[in-house]
């Protein structure tokens, strides 16, 4: 879902162009986190987003960067293909939960939907497959 690297602001930008450039000239189709199991990340090169922030400008190190990778699909609707993904904390009351993914649908519709019709969409859509609860990727997040 996404990946939040911090490094120098030169080791950081060249990890960017290694994600836009094609696998033959150097690019990167995937990263391998090191710790106490070693991770293999496979990247999405078609859909990357990436934001950057600057919080320490001096450091013992020189500046550091801030580098969020993220697949688009979770912060934009795929209008095209009518999918769209909602991620929730699963401490969030059962309030929230519910009303996620009525706002995600409101964003994939081409029609505006009355807020109204909220209790029978969201259970139809749920009953027949049309919302799907995906595996948990880690203890709080859904």
């Amino acid at each position: 879902m996404f990946l939040s690297l911090w490094g120098r602001d030169t080791a950081i930008h060249e990890l960017m162009a290694k994600l836009t450039l094609p696998i033959g000239e150097g690019g990167l189709d995937s990263l391998t986190l090191m710790g106490e199991r070693p991770v293999r990340l496979h990247l999405n090169r078609d859909r990357p987003g990436k934001r950057t922030t600057r919080t320490y400008r001096q450091t013992r190190f020189g500046s550091l960067l801030n580098l969020w990778l993220f697949d688009q699909c979770y912060q934009e609707p795929d209008r095209a293909n009518r999918q769209c993904y909602a991620i929730f904390n699963e401490r969030d009351s059962l309030q929230n939960k519910s009303a996620m993914p009525w706002s995600r649908l409101r964003d994939l519709m081409a029609y505006p939907l009355p807020n109204h019709w909220r209790p029978t969409i969201v259970q139809l859509l749920l009953e027949h497959g049309g919302i799907r609860m995906r595996d948990r990727t880690s203890e709080p997040v859904c």
